[in-house]
């Protein structure tokens, strides 16, 4: 199939995208702040039926403490400019006069003024505030079942991406361990929980499912990667479920992912819910591949998994919409379980009642961005947004496909054949495309390929108006990049991407050929040291070690080379000052081309080198000059004042002394520079005083006053 033109992506339905934006859209918090107050001055005057105050009662005038900040009184004009202040402020990078936000459509302005008139909901009273949210959560949950396919789901709307997981899993705590609402952590003391999570899956979800919940980190069991190296293994988890079920453990979930990151590879469903039914676990799937049906726009349903996370504000583009958690109510507990001696009975009541959370009408409320999201859209025009993503994804894996880069992800969903199952299509789809500039043939690159990654995720981030890249660590592979559009990445022009790519990949494939031979070429001049440099991912580092410096201090070693940095960076900003792995400075090479002549900038540095090496000789040999002059000077003054003064230290003898013959003041002393001596300043001071002389003789001369008044 296709794929078409991404400007065809919502041409067949006119929209208030395609609207030019009015002026008051162009403000960036003014726009904004008159669809709220006009949408809550609606809402206000069609829902409270109470009388309110005309005119509120005027606080007293409080005195201003003299320790603190007390705001004024201040109108919402005044109060977004100061926002409008702040936002500029607390941005470093940002040049203009206006506050530095991206725009927004008639969908996003919907989802932003959603949050207002949802906290405008709670002053409803409580029973009117819960039928409220059920009725516009029982709607979305219907539009959002129909668009992933899904059913026989429940589904809990949260802000905080893994608190649905965490909501599910503490249901089934109360669901497999009666007792745990009566006894906490002491219910499941003797006979551990088992989670069960991929080693390639990431290990911060299983931690904050063990933090929010209590749990020790023994209740996590990881299950290695399949043989294929893409999946998590059945047969392992199989395994590891018989060990726990025989040494009094309780398999309780299965962590399983589709899609997910940082390679976006999955699990196959289908073999991982048949072990789970077959075990009796529960399954819960994440993963950006779940948003693979609203792409396909099958008729086909699924629903294989007992719970999954849906993420629609990422996938729609849209800000601000809450998280989805579909799940199942569990079934009672059997006479096959380990709580034989429990009624089934208060095993679901207490299931259940870990389900207060989900369906509290808090909880019910927190679907109305979602709801007015899918109103202002359309469930069509935005399984369109999704579509485009993973048409986004396809051209951009076609991209670096046609490089010399190493793909590591699978080719992103969205054009399966038709006699692909939807759940297999979901297994096998990718959402993202994962890379990395690595050597041909190699499993895991050097290390020093991990810095040539990190260097160039960084200048594509730079890139930003075009593409959004994450730079990911991997075990398996070391440092990967990874272009994922359905985590609310702007669209990106693929051919402004291939010409940044191009020229990047052209400096990388230089730095590398030219590397070997800047060593060999630093190995044969006896002043330059080669430094291994960490993090670095230029051609490399070297230190300027002339002759005679060998034994030199590592203070006097740093201040050269520093000052040869500065010296050579007048002529070329490539240069750098950084830190060898033994903590000395040193001359690091940055990325070149390939016209680059090695030879030529080693000669610059070995000539610049030199340059500072006899400024700096001259400096400390001026310096020693200085030293040994003014140590001199000291001890010539101490013994003339000494034998000066002899014998006005003796009592009686000096006082006479003193009377007939005052002491005269100390003489002075200069050092001569050129010859490194000492004189006395006696001319200096004569000459001084035969000047004061002949000025107030000259002053008087009848001759230089004729001479002045002509």
């Amino acid at each position: 199939m296709g794929d078409a033109p991404a400007s065809d992506m919502d041409s067949n339905k006119p929209s208030p995208d395609s609207e030019v934006p009015s002026e008051v859209d162009r403000q960036p918090f003014g726009g904004l702040e008159f669809q709220v107050s006009e949408v809550v001055g609606r809402l206000e005057a069609g829902v409270n039926a109470q009388d309110v105050e005309e005119e509120e009662k005027k606080p007293e005038t409080r005195k201003i403490s003299a320790g603190f900040f007390e705001p004024e009184e201040m109108p919402m004009d005044d109060i977004l400019k100061v926002l409008e202040d702040l936002v500029l402020k607390t941005d470093p990078s940002c040049d203009s006069v206006e506050p530095p936000l991206l725009p927004t459509d008639a969908v996003t302005r919907a989802a932003i003024l959603s949050h207002s008139i949802s906290a405008l909901f709670a002053r409803l009273e409580r029973s009117h505030a819960a039928r409220l949210g059920a009725h516009i959560a029982s709607e979305t949950t219907r539009w959002m079942a129909h668009m992933f396919r899904l059913t026989d789901y429940n589904a809990y709307y949260h802000q905080e991406q893994m608190e649905g997981l965490v909501r599910v899993t503490r249901m089934l705590l109360h669901h497999r361990y009666p007792r745990y609402l009566e006894d906490g952590a002491l219910a499941f003391a003797n006979r551990l929980p088992s989670i069960y999570s991929c080693v390639a899956s990431p290990l911060g979800v299983v931690q904050h499912l063990c933090r929010q919940l209590g749990l020790p980190l023994a209740c996590v069991r990881p299950v290695p990667v399949s043989s294929n190296g893409k999946s998590m293994d059945i047969e392992a988890l199989d395994r590891l479920c018989e060990e726990d079920a025989a040494g009094g453990r309780t398999p309780l979930l299965v962590l399983g992912e589709v899609g997910g990151p940082p390679l976006g590879r999955g699990c196959p469903l289908a073999a991982l819910s048949e072990l789970c039914a077959r075990r009796n676990i529960h399954l819960h799937v994440r993963g950006h591949a779940l948003a693979l049906p609203a792409a396909l726009g099958r008729d086909e349903t699924y629903s294989i998994a007992d719970s999954l996370t849906l993420t629609p504000g990422p996938w729609f583009g849209v800000p601000g919409l809450p998280t989805v958690t579909f799940y199942k109510i569990p079934e009672p507990i059997t006479a096959n379980d380990h709580s034989k001696g429990v009624s089934a009975t208060g095993s679901r009541e207490g299931a259940l009642a870990a389900l207060a959370g989900l369906t509290a009408g808090a909880a019910r409320l927190a679907a109305l961005p979602l709801w007015t999201c899918a109103r202002a859209a359309g469930v069509t025009r935005l399984a369109r947004r999704v579509e485009h993503a993973f048409r986004a994804a396809r051209a951009a894996r076609a991209l670096v496909a046609s490089t010399d880069l190493k793909l590591l992800s699978d080719r992103p969903g969205g054009d399966e054949p038709p006699n692909v199952d939807l759940v297999e299509a979901i297994s096998q789809a990718s959402a993202c495309v994962a890379f990395q500039f690595a050597p041909p043939d190699v499993e895991k690159p050097p290390a020093y390929y991990d810095k040539l990654n990190s260097w160039l995720g960084q200048v594509l981030q730079r890139e930003a108006d075009m593409i959004s890249i994450e730079v990911c660590e991997t075990e398996a592979h070391g440092v990967v990049l990874r272009f994922c559009p359905l985590e609310g990445a702007p669209e990106s022009a693929a051919d402004a991407w291939g010409a940044a790519l191009d020229a990047q990949l052209a400096v990388l494939r230089a730095t590398v050929a030219l590397r070997e031979p800047f060593r060999r070429r630093v190995a044969q001049h006896a002043a330059l040291r080669l430094v291994r440099v960490p993090g670095w991912a230029g051609l490399g580092g070297v230190r300027y070690v002339p002759p005679g410096w060998e034994d030199a201090p590592p203070d006097e070693l740093n201040a050269l080379n520093r000052q040869l940095v500065d010296t050579l960076r007048a002529t070329d900003g490539a240069f750098s000052c950084g830190d060898g792995d033994d903590g000395m400075a040193c001359v690091r090479f940055g990325m070149v081309t390939a016209d680059t002549d090695v030879d030529e900038l080693l000669d610059l540095v070995l000539s610049a080198g030199k340059d500072v090496e006899e400024n700096s000789k001259q400096l400390t040999d001026m310096t020693e000059v200085l030293k040994k002059g003014i140590s001199a000077a000291q001890e010539e003054l101490a013994r003339e004042a000494w034998q000066e003064g002899l014998l006005r230290r003796v009592p009686v003898v000096g006082r006479v002394v003193s009377w007939w013959a005052p002491p005269a003041p100390p003489a002075g002393r200069r050092l001569l520079l050129a010859h490194g001596t000492l004189q006395t300043t006696d001319d200096v001071y004569r000459f001084v005083q035969k000047k004061e002389k002949e000025e107030p003789a000259r002053a008087h001369s009848p001759t230089r006053n004729r001479l002045e008044e002509q």
